[in-house]
């Protein structure tokens, strides 16, 4: 798609209109997590149809439900295990029966499996693995099945993270223990290879499919959110704030912003970029 009359173009000039989700259909895969409901949620009340898709069918319909009598808007639950090619697929097929497009796919998934928090020296393969997959792989699907029901053009959002920018600063979590691990296993806190290595390679996706995919007016760029503070052990929790310039970690709503920018016309020049919203962490 070749731009040649730019008299064409629309004037962007009123926040409304910058960020007017109207009539758009919104593909949230991991959409059942807090940051996930999050982001349905404001897209839902910017006028979009919100679709949470993620492994636990019925609590996605429960969430939809129970958001929707909140915001008083479209916002669907459905099952979708990203660990299944035939289940990612059918996912997008039935979004594309029911609404007749897809406007926007988000990929916001984080796996946990078991072992997940375990030293590098002692990971298994198995966990290695798991986490490539759902966290990396998915994406992979996802964005494939997207691009093909994107027909007039499209946003994709990959969340990466701020350590698949820059490496963990280990030293936050020196003094955090087992017991004090809110997240569960018999492992202290950490961040794994394994996650840095899938979230970093996120950036490098996004960027690849950006430049293959904006001839047909699709966008596809990387949301890379900071720690969000969720109850996290106190010693945790000092450490990382005393990293973060901005001298405190995100709440969930932090990033709602970044999300409608990313998937409106407000955002409607910009492909291929990586957008950092971590309080500074990554500045110094």
């Amino acid at each position: 798609m070749i731009q040649s009359d730019y008299n064409s173009i629309e004037p962007l000039m009123s926040a409304d209109r910058l960020f007017d989700m109207t009539g758009r259909v919104i593909v949230l895969l991991g959409g059942a997590g807090k940051m996930g409901q999050q982001f349905a949620t404001v897209l839902a009340n910017s006028g979009a149809t919100a679709i949470i898709a993620d492994l636990d069918k019925n609590r996605c319909k429960q969430l939809a439900r129970e958001l929707s009598e909140k915001t008083k808007k479209t916002i669907v639950g459905l099952g979708c295990d990203v660990n299944s090619e035939s289940e990612i697929i059918e996912l997008f097929q039935e979004v594309n029966s029911t609404f007749g497009k897809l406007d926007g796919t988000i990929y916001n998934v984080m796996a946990k499996p078991q072992g997940y928090y375990r030293s590098f020296e002692e990971y298994s393969s198995e966990t290695w693995v798991g986490v490539i997959n759902a966290n990396l792989n998915g994406a992979f699907l996802g964005c494939r099945e997207s691009l093909k029901y994107m027909k007039k053009g499209g946003s994709i959002v990959l969340t990466s993270s701020t350590y698949g920018v820059v490496g963990a600063d280990q030293r936050i979590y020196e003094n955090c223990s087992p017991a004090s691990n809110i997240y569960g296993g018999t492992d202290s806190l950490s961040c794994p290879a394994s996650y840095a290595a899938s979230k970093s390679a996120l950036i490098g996706l996004g960027k690849h499919l950006a430049a293959s995919h904006g001839k047909n007016g699709i966008r596809v760029n990387t949301l890379t959110p900071g720690g969000v503070f969720d109850g996290q052990e106190e010693t945790f929790h000092v450490e990382y704030i005393r990293r973060t310039p901005l001298g405190r970690m995100a709440v969930w709503s932090d990033y709602n912003g970044a999300i409608l920018f990313m998937l409106s016309d407000a955002s409607r020049y910009m492909t291929g970029s990586n957008i950092v919203v971590d309080g500074g962490w990554t500045a110094w």
